[in-house]
């Protein structure tokens, strides 16, 4: 991401050299914390003292590279931190809960009452619930 970084903002070498800096220190930290991370996992604890315990763990990983993008947004103007963030927080991809199949005939994608063409031998929503006796 750093090399990203310059070659898209082309600071100055001194300031190429602090995003250097604040990558590096940012990584160490990262590290160590992973390393944390792993033998917590590795120990005797029960597993609900790990999950509290890792959970803590990755949010500090999120604020050291919260941090980091800050103190790398502190050197550029306003327009270049909106192209900062489209490089450090790039949208999600956009998944398809069942993959590449047909919507006409999915219960998923169709809402009730929008003209869903279900297959035959398969039951509309509202014909699976049984009345009660």
């Amino acid at each position: 991401m750093l090399a990203a970084l310059l070659e898209r903002f082309e600071p100055m070498p001194s300031v190429g050299q602090i995003w250097t800096g604040a990558f590096v220190s940012a990584a160490s930290k990262s590290e160590a914390v992973k390393a944390e991370v792993d033998s917590l996992e590795r120990s005797a604890l029960g597993e609900a003292e790990v999950l509290v315990r890792v959970g803590a763990l990755r949010q500090e990983l999120k604020v050291i590279r919260r941090d980091r993008n800050a103190f790398i947004a502190g050197f550029l103007t306003p327009l270049q931190q909106l192209a900062l963030d489209s490089i450090v927080n790039p949208p999600a991809p956009s998944i398809q809960h069942f993959g590449f199949h047909d919507r006409l005939k999915c219960l998923v994608c169709k809402q009730p009452g929008e003209g869903a063409v279900f297959p035959s031998g398969v039951k509309r929503p509202d014909q699976l619930l049984t009345p009660k006796e």
